[in-house]
């Protein structure tokens, strides 16, 4: 008798050489067309001579449009049986191989001129490598969900394979951000304030004494104002945070569509930051470091780039994502240990907010009066533990404990602490990791940049399961 034979797999079609959607030469080099019309346009003898001007914008666009499409032409992504292949260049060929299972996170972005054609970019979130190998772009807007779908399939297996059978719907908002609370935040912000103070200033006395030369001063301050502005309230225009399968997923940008999911288990740590004003107010703004984020800088990136959970809140909103991404965690029962009272002899004003504490997940810091900034690292994702200690701190009896995690825009460090209790946290801390990342069950590790390694007179306690050593 013959045993019946299992059902047939569902086969993914691959394709084999695709090239990216046509219009992606035009959709990339617009900008280069507009910086030539600006730059002639400032010239007054091409003015004066509309002829000349037209041929060499048009010299421009078809000039930009042929080197666009040769490296179109020359672009080709294939999905091989581990991993997805780039190949592109005319001139110098390079070629990124992205295996599935280093893929973190994927999710589709539209920038604006690509909303326009129905055109969207797939981001990739690489463990190890910067956000720029992981970007495939473009694709039609159908295209590119469909292919996040099958690099899923890929990337997670069976479990992705059928979940991509069930019809997904869009899922509804936990949070939206009000536009005018994000005004507000960024009016009320350091930066703004201060650049905006400088600039009346200079005007005043530019009007007053005639100075000029203080017009043209008065543009960076001008910038200062502007940019913030442009970048938080038109990038974080209708901030959306909503729960998928995949995790947490942020919706933000008034005309670049920027979507990102927060996937579990990859959160190795958080910040949380309340410049004076907010904290006055009740508002705070919510970063995580997120493996894979976090990697290579490429151009036009922060060095400590991670993933905004929340770009401003309440208190209660916050305290509700905290318990999204870390279940169980709450700041408010953990005990704070403060500096020593001679800290103050360091940091006058700012060492009564010296503070850190550690409950059976975390371990938390804060620092800074100005702009309060809480430090969250999960014990688990403890990468190193080091001790360091100044020329005016050995005088004082004072030492730093420096908790290591990947790039990223936490840093957790407890300032200046007694040194015989900074020698127990190290030490501590250093036991708590490592048992941590004993019992508890998490993703397959990857391979991530850690900051800096410690300067010399710094003493550094291993956080790794395998090597229970502390070297000094």
């Amino acid at each position: 008798m013959t045993e019946p034979s299992a059902p047939p797999r569902a086969r993914v079609v691959e394709k084999t050489g695709a090239r990216l959607h046509p219009l992606t030469p035009f959709v990339k080099g617009w900008g280069y067309f507009v910086v030539a019309a600006v730059a002639m346009a400032n010239n007054e003898s091409l003015r004066s001579n509309l002829t000349i001007a037209g041929i060499g914008l048009a010299a421009v666009l078809v000039g930009g449009i042929l080197l666009g499409a040769l490296s179109w032409w020359f672009t080709k992504w294939q999905l091989t049986n581990d991993a997805i292949r780039v190949d592109s260049g005319f001139l110098f060929r390079r070629t990124r191989i992205i295996r599935f299972d280093r893929i973190q996170t994927i999710d589709v972005a539209q920038p604006f001129v690509a909303r326009l054609f129905g055109m969207a970019e797939l981001r990739m979130d690489v463990a190890g490598g910067g956000k720029s190998d992981g970007r495939l772009s473009y694709f039609s807007e159908e295209e590119a969900s469909k292919l996040r779908g099958i690099l899923l399939v890929r990337a997670k297996g069976e479990q992705a394979a059928e979940e991509q059978h069930v019809p997904q719907h869009e899922p509804p908002p936990l949070l939206v951000v009000p536009t005018g609370r994000l005004l507000g935040a960024t009016l009320l912000s350091s930066t703004v304030l201060g650049s905006a103070a400088a600039l009346i200033w200079l005007i005043g006395t530019t009007m007053v004494f005639e100075f000029h030369v203080g017009l043209f001063a008065g543009l960076p301050l001008l910038l200062g104002v502007v940019q913030p502005i442009w970048k938080q309230v038109v990038g974080n225009h209708g901030f959306t945070l909503s729960e998928t399968h995949d995790g947490l997923r942020t919706k933000r940008g008034l005309f670049d569509v920027q979507r990102q999911t927060v996937p579990p288990g990859r959160v190795q740590g958080l910040l949380i930051t309340e410049p004076l004003i907010w904290r006055l107010i009740g508002w705070a703004r919510v970063d995580l470091d997120i493996a894979g984020v976090a990697g290579s800088k490429a151009d036009g990136e922060d060095d400590n780039e991670g993933a905004q959970l929340l770009p401003v809140g309440e208190r209660g909103e916050v305290a509700a994502v905290l318990a999204r991404v870390l279940p169980g965690l709450d700041l408010a029962a953990i005990e704070m240990h403060r500096a020593p009272e001679r800290a103050k002899w360091l940091r006058p004003i700012g060492w009564r907010y010296l503070a850190y504490g550690a409950d059976d997940q975390v371990l938390v810091t804060t620092r800074g009066w100005v702009s309060r900034r809480t430090s969250i690292v999960l014990h688990h994702k403890t990468q190193s533990v080091r001790l360091q200690q100044g020329p005016l701190q050995r005088r004082l009896r004072l030492a730093n404990v420096h908790v290591d995690t990947p790039q990223g825009p936490t840093d957790a460090v407890a300032l200046h602490r007694d040194q015989a209790e900074a020698a127990l946290l190290l030490e501590a801390q250093a036991n708590r990791a490592r048992e941590a990342r004993r019992t508890t069950s998490s993703p397959a590790a990857v391979h991530t940049q850690p900051n800096p390694p410690s300067p010399e007179g710094s003493s550094s306690s291993a956080a790794s399961p395998a090597d229970d050593s502390s070297a000094t």
